[in-house]
């Protein structure tokens, strides 16, 4: 192509045609080149059945010379750059260029690729156009870049980009590059919104690392990517909302056919939003995912104030929640998937808003459905909710629910004994249990070694002493484990209403107070069978103060004698 010479006068230069001197003669005056034939069918940039002549013509190069290096304005006028319906043939090519001139072209066709890398806008639109594809890493605009109502048949193409403004592709359709990608758009940053409302992508959106100051909306959007990502966008930070929700299609002052109808946000395909940031709300209303087995919606740790999960029921795949904050969150019992394929270990919310039919029954069944492992996390989240919310009733029935999850893996015996151990006043049953199984033993014990003694040789006068003191100290012992267990479970009982290590000072105290019991009742019973052969019992070893165990406090020895203070026999 040959070059377009420079005339610094501003007219037109020698060798451009009649459509581009129109366009060079609006340009000077900020005015919009618009050489529609005024005909729907004629006009329409997407249409190939009514192909545009030389008429509504440009080249492209005469194109990036205006907006490099373009004429001066007419007095009076700022130069601006306003094209309608105008074919522009071979490829655009502003790569690394610095454009200051306003650029609007609308239902335009462009024959080329549209090349932008790291190319400087004052405000860039591109209204209802088609294009094979649109190169534009790193590019920057102080303004706005709007793309909406374009049909990009090979792939949108923004790494790095900036946006002051806002970045529009509403009613867009975009298809996929040959990555698979319809719109690559990693660690992009805009300014203020992100509207991509009614959008259709026909391969990946992938907006990794990407920033957006205040909402990214894809209310009505089509996204479509079959076995992969439909959207990738871990990492990101919103402002303010991310909205993947119906929206409202058609003429909003008009009601009957062709006025206000709704469209539900739909996706086929997988969509990662893990360790995402979001200021406000994450807004699944309506939202419609279309999933394989193996895929996800995923959640995963991301961060917002409030969760609204109110879609459609996916057939398939999974929605994972794990490690995810919110402040809110609002579902209803029909939204999520059946069971088995709900993740939210980890999930921490303060306030639960259910919307339609959800009663307590049901909400234990999605909880049971959410952990395929046991974990008590979720039960106890759910559990503080409840009692944050003044529903104690709920609450505990959330936290027996949990204690029966807890039991469900086990065996008969282990369900039995966390059956009484978790039971209301488990720990005094438990407790009282203990006490009987040792009297029995104690009983036993002594029955058996008097039952001896009598079934052996007759006793002498002489005998007499170790015999009573046998039997006196099989019942002192008796009594001081009796004591000693009551004592520590009046502690234990006691200290329930304190705090956590008051509970474990006095679960110390009776497990010393019962290994001391035991050691009288293992003295008792040696006294017997020194009295059964004719010996006299042993002499008790001087106490020493011993230390309870896990409480550092010094218990002193317990006493020798009875019930009333009296030494012990010889």
């Amino acid at each position: 192509m040959r070059t377009v010479p420079r005339d610094d006068t501003g007219d037109p230069p020698d060798g451009l045609t009649a459509a581009e001197t129109g366009m060079w003669e609006a340009f000077r005056g900020g005015s919009t080149y618009d050489p529609r034939a005024g005909t729907g069918e004629l006009d329409d940039p997407h249409g190939t059945e009514a192909p545009w002549g030389p008429e509504r013509s440009v080249r492209a190069l005469v194109v990036a010379r205006l907006l490099l290096d373009g004429p001066p304005a007419l007095p009076g006028r700022v130069p601006a750059l306003k094209l309608r319906g105008v074919r522009i043939t071979g490829v655009l090519d502003l790569a690394g260029g610095t454009v200051a001139p306003y650029t609007e072209l609308a239902q335009c066709r462009f024959d080329g690729e549209v090349l932008l890398a790291e190319a400087r806008f004052t405000t860039l639109r591109l209204v209802g156009c088609s294009l094979p594809a649109l190169e534009a890493p790193r590019l920057y605009t102080q303004g706005d870049l709007h793309l909406p109502g374009c049909r990009v048949h090979r792939g949108i193409r923004l790494a790095d980009a900036r946006t002051g403004g806002d970045l529009l592709l509403d009613r867009a359709v975009v298809g996929r590059d040959r990555y698979g990608r319809s719109i690559m758009a990693d660690r992009i940053s805009v300014g203020q919104d992100f509207s991509a409302e009614m959008l259709e992508s026909n391969g990946e959106l992938s907006l990794r690392g990407a920033t957006v100051g205040s909402t990214l909306s894809l209310r009505g959007s089509r996204l479509s990517s079959p076995g992969g990502l439909a959207l990738n966008a871990p990492e990101m930070t919103v402002g303010r909302s991310l909205r993947l929700a119906s929206a409202y299609s058609g003429d909003p002052f008009r009601t009957g056919p062709g006025g206000t109808r709704e469209r539900d946000f739909r996706c086929v395909g997988g969509i990662r939003l893990d360790d995402g940031s979001f200021g406000e709300a994450i807004d699944l209303t309506r939202a419609c995912f279309t999933l394989e087995r193996d895929q996800e919606v995923s959640l995963r740790r991301v961060r917002t104030r409030e969760l609204s999960f109110l879609g459609e029921r996916p057939e398939e795949g999974r929605v994972v929640l794990s490690g995810a904050r919110a402040d809110t969150l609002v579902d209803n019992a029909e939204s999520w998937p059946g069971p088995r394929r709900t993740l939210i270990d980890g999930f921490v919310y303060d306030h639960l808003i259910p919307l339609g039919f959800f009663p307590l029954d049901r909400r234990l069944a999605w909880l049971a459905d959410a952990t395929a492992d046991f974990t008590p996390q979720p039960y106890e989240q759910l559990a503080s909710v409840y009692r944050r919310s003044g529903e104690h009733r709920a609450a505990d029935r959330v936290r027996r629910a949990q204690l029966w999850r807890s039991r469900a893996d086990l065996r008969w015996p282990g369900r039995a004994w966390r059956a009484v151990r978790d039971a209301p006043g488990g720990a005094v049953t438990l407790w009282a249990v203990t006490v009987a199984v040792l009297l029995v033993v104690a009983w036993l014990s002594t029955r058996a070694v008097l039952s001896g003694i009598n079934s052996g040789a007759e006793l002498g006068p002489s005998d007499a002493s170790p015999v009573v003191v046998a039997v006196v100290s099989v019942i002192t012992a008796s009594g001081v484990l009796i004591g000693g267990v009551l004592n520590g479970l009046a502690k234990f009982v006691r200290a329930r209403g304190q705090n956590h290590s008051d509970i474990v000072q006095a679960r110390g105290q009776a497990e010393a107070d019962l290994m001391r019991a035991r050691a009288e009742l293992r003295r008792a019973e040696a006294d017997i069978l020194r009295a059964r052969v004719g010996l006299p019992p042993a002499e008790p070893s001087p106490s020493v103060p011993d230390s309870a165990p896990d409480t550092g406090r010094i218990i002193p020895p317990a006493p020798a004698g009875d019930d009333e203070g009296a030494p012990s026999p010889p």
